[in-house]
């Protein structure tokens, strides 16, 4: 019994609103997808079709709206939704703060207390339970909804009207409650199904065809215990691959699993693996066999490929969850975003898409094959979206792998492609002649494009886009007809394409060749393994724009620092508020002046190459978050660590050059003096891509003003989710159709704004190499970008904004870094990143400044902690966890 009065029970029974909101997991039970939501919704179908699923019940959206009403949240709620900026992500996440503490702050009903109770009493064996969000638009075949919302393992009988309420609150994470925003979705709220927790000697997942090669075979991927184990990212699981045809287990990939989460008592928490069972095959061959055959009549009751997690308990099979693959696809050209990560790793608006990804595929690609003559490569798509991130195609950058020597095939550029590809592309055969004769067809049809010229040309180009720019700059946009702005987008194209037309060679052959034949020839030559003879000889360049713009934001901390009026100021006033504070008071005009003659050198930059986000001259406060970080720590003297590493360059070359000998020596110098050249262009060429695209946005931000007034879109920034010929088709049809489209494409961008997807895409299906952990996760490995040893604590920046929270020693980790970065590397003690290799702005930046980095340290952002003390070696590419 469960304690309850006679009169207790009567009144439950008799609410009928409570028995229609708690419904079993049978199958004669009947619901709508609203009710139940998406992955109740296909449970209740797999039970109908006769299969096992674990048993319990659904608390429907109806009991979830029920608790909104009875705690009075629902006015707060509305009134917390209609506050929200959702453009700016602290505004929605403030808000989703909010909600979510509302939400558990609420009372549940006794009565819904009560019919849970009854529920529970039913399953007479169940003493531990899984509580599993089941919102509407989950797990359909086009949804993969917003945020993952949450599901709790191993919750005790008693807590599970608390585990309900979480998950509820998980409906309000920021990033669900951005993509209902957007695409205009109600927030009506979700299911909960609570089902018997299955004791499972293994689980996994289960493809019916192969989501990577698109093949009929059947992949299922299994690890001890809980399912979870695999969907955490705690295993590499096994990897089973069945042919239906031949009814026959045709690959066997057993990986060693030291850790898995079990059926506990104690909470969904990780235990080791007994030692015997760590190498050992999780699924028997009876068990593989059996769950391809309950596979095969998943997919022939669906009448489509499906994704089924599964659990084996004492034998017998139960799905946790089935939908259909929707991603498979036709074209199964291999995708990396791997190369994107060291020139684009941003996220991708449409619009800036349509520009860059233009101008990459015409003049860097297209044009640039037609004049080095390699026909193999012509018509080949270079570049897609896909989940908001530019990636690459894989089958062209290796094209371009087999025109130069095998020994320029280094770690860092087969990294671009999937493990189990750099053996063979590394010693492909070397098209010798065909590249040779590029150079001659270089030489006579496009002579800028040769080492020795591309740079001047690069510089007379620079100089004369800027002077061509002066007009544009002082012209009233608003005055001029459509046709008169279209003309000044044609005039500003045609100024800047001589830039694609030179980064074409300077960026990749001439940058990436000759710096890596430098270091591979002190690899070789002088057992430079550390690459710290290399960091010096590539360090003090001149005229480095990178460095120019971070000594000029160093001289406004400086400032800053030397008057405490303006330090109190940056520290108690929002980064936002700053500007107008110091316009108002004359007390800051000295540093309103230096501040304000920062941006007329430097205003066109800002912390990202992506069109939708501001410049500096546009948003201001974006310097003031820098120079608040900055300002905090002691000065680090640019200009005299410049000029020490100046110093240490030049005597470097000439020990290095001594070294080396009467024969080595004048080759390698001729190689250095290339790649140092080249290595200061690749840094510069990004600063006038700054200034274009700086002048870009202020003339589309003129036809987004010019289109809300004619409503045809809603926002001023709607303009960045179209493409720049839709906008100039817009201008002349006046067609105001196109809102539901920019919502669609705008929920898609902030949903992947700050997520980095897997590193490869084939066949519509994104996969990342398996990520091989030490067995207590205390050593992570990356790719060595800059040399040296770093102890310090942990902080993870997501944002620019966060930057003023960097104290002096920290080692920064963040997805990937933009000039606008830079500056508080001064600052850290070393680098980490989820991107890049060592040619990306984070390593040249970090090689400068002597800071160790390790770069494409996938996960870096979720394996590691703020406040972790870590040990950073990036000599070996290696961070050492030393305290969590």
């Amino acid at each position: 019994m469960d304690g309850r009065t006679k009169q207790q029970r009567e009144t439950l029974s008799n609410d009928s609103s409570v028995l229609r909101g708690i419904l079993p997991l049978s199958g004669s039970t009947s619901s709508s997808l609203e009710d139940s939501g998406g992955k109740a919704f296909n449970l209740l179908e797999l039970l109908r079709a006769g299969f096992n699923v674990p048993p319990g019940f659904i608390i429907t959206s109806e009991v979830y709206r029920e608790f909104i009403i009875k705690n009075e949240l629902s006015e707060k709620i509305t009134k917390c939704l209609a506050g929200i900026d959702v453009s700016n992500k602290d505004s929605i996440a403030s808000c989703a703060s909010k909600v979510r503490e509302l939400i558990l702050s609420g009372v549940i009903d006794q009565s819904v207390i009560d019919a849970i109770n009854d529920k529970i009493v039913s399953f007479n064996n169940s003493d531990l339970w899984a509580v599993r969000s089941s919102a509407a638009a989950e797990d359909l075949p086009e949804a993969s909804f917003a945020g993952q919302q949450d599901t709790f393992l191993n919750v005790k009988s008693g807590d599970i009207p608390e585990f309900v309420k979480r998950c509820w609150a998980s409906y309000w994470n920021e990033r669900a409650i951005a993509y209902r925003q957007n695409a205009g979705i109600e927030q009506s709220g979700m299911a909960v199904v609570v089902q018997s927790m299955v004791n499972a000697s293994a689980s996994g997942v289960m493809f019916t065809k192969d989501p990577v090669s698109g093949n009929d075979r059947i992949v299922i991927e299994s690890s001890w215990g809980l399912g979870e184990s695999i969907v955490s990212g705690l295993v590499v699981p096994d990897r089973f691959v069945y042919d239906k045809k031949a009814s026959s287990i045709v690959e066997r990939n057993i990986s060693k699993k030291t850790k898995g989460i079990f059926f506990s008592y104690n909470g969904s928490t990780a235990t080791s693996v007994d030692d015997k069972q760590q190498n050992a095959a999780s699924l028997s061959d009876v068990q593989i066999n059996a769950l391809a055959e309950t596979g095969k009549k998943i997919e022939q009751h669906y009448g489509a490929p499906q994704d089924i997690e599964w659990a084996i308990q004492e034998g017998t099979i139960y799905l946790l969850q089935s939908r259909p693959i929707t991603t498979l696809e036709n074209d199964q050209t291999l995708w990396t975003r791997g190369y994107g990560d060291e020139y684009w790793a941003d996220v991708v608006s449409p619009l800036f898409f349509s520009l860059l990804g233009d101008y990459l595929s015409k003049y860097v690609l297209d044009e640039g094959n037609s004049i080095m003559g390699y026909k193999d490569l012509a018509g080949k798509e270079l570049i897609k979206i896909h989940k908001g991130h530019i990636y690459f195609n894989a089958e062209v950058l290796e094209g371009v792998f087999t025109y130069n020597p095998k020994f320029s095939r280094t770690r860092d550029l087969l990294n671009y492609f999937p493990e189990k590809d750099k053996a063979r592309i590394a010693n492909e055969p070397t098209k010798l002649f065909r590249r040779a004769l590029a150079e001659v067809r270089i030489a006579l049809l496009d002579p800028d494009g040769t080492m020795p010229l591309t740079d001047k040309a690069y510089k007379k180009w620079a100089k004369q886009f800027l002077s061509e720019m002066k007009p544009f700059d002082m012209l009233d946009l608003k005055g001029l007809s459509d046709e008169e702005l279209h003309r000044e987008f044609v005039k500003m194209e045609n100024a800047l394409l001589k830039h694609y037309r030179l980064i074409r060679y300077g960026m990749v052959t001439h940058s990436i060749g000759t710096n890596l034949i430098a270091k591979s020839w002190l690899t070789n030559w002088l057992d430079d393994r550390t690459g710290e003879l290399y960091a010096r000889l590539i360090s003090g360049l001149p005229n480095n724009k990178t460095i120019e713009t971070n000594i000029a934001l160093e001289r406004l901390a400086r400032d800053a620092r030397a008057d405490p009026a303006l330090m109190q100021l940056l520290k108690n006033t929002p980064s936002c508020d700053v500007m107008a504070n110091l316009e108002s008071d004359l007390k800051y005009k000295k540093f309103l002046s230096s501040l304000e003659q920062f941006l007329a050198d430097y205003g066109h930059r800002s912390f990202t190459r992506e069109i939708f986000f501001p410049r500096w001259a546009n948003d201001p406060s974006l310097v003031v978050d820098i120079v608040k970080s900055l300002a905090q720590g002691k000065d680090s003297r640019i200009e005299e660590q410049e000029q020490q590493r100046l110093e240490e360059r030049l005597e470097t070359q000439k020990l290095v050059s001594k070294k080396l000998g009467l024969i080595k020596g004048p080759v390698f110098n001729i190689v250095l003096n290339y790649a140092q050249v080249y290595l200061i262009f690749r840094e510069n060429q990004r600063f006038y891509l700054d200034h274009q695209i700086y002048r870009q946005r202020r003339l589309f931000m003129e036809y987004g003003r010019r289109f809300v007034e004619r409503k045809l879109i809603e926002r001023q920034d709607d303009i960045f989710f179209l493409s720049k010929e839709e906008i100039f088709a817009l201008a002349k049809s006046g067609d105001k159709g196109i809102k539901s489209i920019i919502r669609a494409r705008r929920m898609d961008f902030e949903r992947y704004r700050d997520t980095l997807p897997p590193k490869f895409l084939r066949g519509g299906v994104d996969f990342d190499d398996p990520q091989t952990l030490d067995e207590n996760t205390r050593v992570i490995n990356g790719t060595s970008s800059s040399p040296g040893i770093a102890t310090g604590r942990i902080r993870i920046v997501d944002t620019i904004s966060a930057l003023s929270s960097v104290e002096d020693g920290d080692i920064l980790v963040t997805q990937n870094t933009d000039p606008g970065w830079t500056p508080v590397f001064s600052r850290i003690g070393a680098l980490v990143t989820e991107t890049g290799g060592i040619l990306s702005h984070g390593a040249v930046v970090s090689r400068e400044y002597r800071i160790p980095a390790v770069t494409a340290v996938r996960n870096a952002t979720h394996l590691l902690k703020t406040g972790q003390k870590v040990r950073v070696d990036g000599n070996e590419g290696i961070i050492y966890i030393l305290e969590e």
